[in-house]
Order: C-alpha cells, then sequence, then structure tokens
C-alpha cells in the first residue's frame, strides 16, 4: 500500500484513539531500500523552545506496510545538536538531517557519516 504523510497521520491517530498528530507536529519517511534507512529533514523553527514539545516521526515500511512512531521530545534534539547534522546552518532554512538505520545491528541510531549515530530507539511508540 502507497502511503503518504495525510494517510500515515490519519491511520495512526486511528490507532491513538484521538487527533494527537498533525502536519505541523509530524514528520514522514517511507523506508529508502537501498540504504536500509528513513531519512528526515526536520525544519530548525519547529525544533526551538516554545514551539513543539515533541516532534512525531512516522517511519513505514512499504514492503511490510509497518508503521513505526517516534514521539521525540525537541529538548533531547537540541541537547544532541553537536552530534546530529545540520543542512544549511546559518540559513533561514536549515534542517537537522536524520538517517535512521533499519539495520537489526543500528536499529533507529542515526548514522549520517558526519553524525554522533545518536540512538532514537528509546522514543518508539507501542
Amino acid at each position: 500500500m502507497k502511503l503518504d504523510k495525510k494517510l500515515a497521520i490519519a491511520r495512526r491517530n486511528q490507532e491513538l484513539g484521538g487527533a494527537i498528530l498533525g502536519t505541523n507536529n509530524s514528520h514522514f519517511t517511507a523506508l529508502n531500500a537501498n540504504k536500509n534507512i528513513w531519512w528526515f529533514d526536520l525544519p530548525m523553527g519547529r525544533l526551538q523552545i516554545g514551539q513543539y514539545e515533541w516532534v512525531h516521526l512516522l517511519l513505514h515500511t512499504p514492503s511490510t506496510d509497518q508503521l513505526l512512531h517516534l514521539k521525540v521530545p525537541t529538548v533531547f534534539l537540541r541537547d544532541h545538536m553537536e552530534g546530529l547534522v545540520i543542512r544549511n546552518k546559518d540559513k533561514r532554512n536549515c534542517t537537522v538531517s536524520l538517517e535512521l538505520s533499519a539495520d537489526k545491528d543500528s536499529f533507529l541510531k542515526d548514522v549520517r557519516p558526519d553524525g554522533a549515530n545518536v540512538q532514537f530507539s528509546a522514543f518508539l511508540q507501542k
């Protein structure tokens, strides 16, 4: 099944029993099978103090139709900024770039070559 951000949010909200996720606090990506990663570019503006307490990452695996949900506190991202890759630093459209691994030995670890291998598995929701 082809899943996009809108459908993924609707599916997860149904599982949660309410409108928890929205287009502004959630990010969606499908598995890049060539690299076996889920890739995100999170706008820095959404991670600033006073914006959102949580960022919801929806990770889809098309081959199995599995949808994973990570509920990441924005304070965690701010606290680990030195170990994350920032694209377009010091520009208006700068983003935190994540490549979360789907490999068993590094599952949900940010494997960007210039990053510090920050682990995100603790934020996996049931």
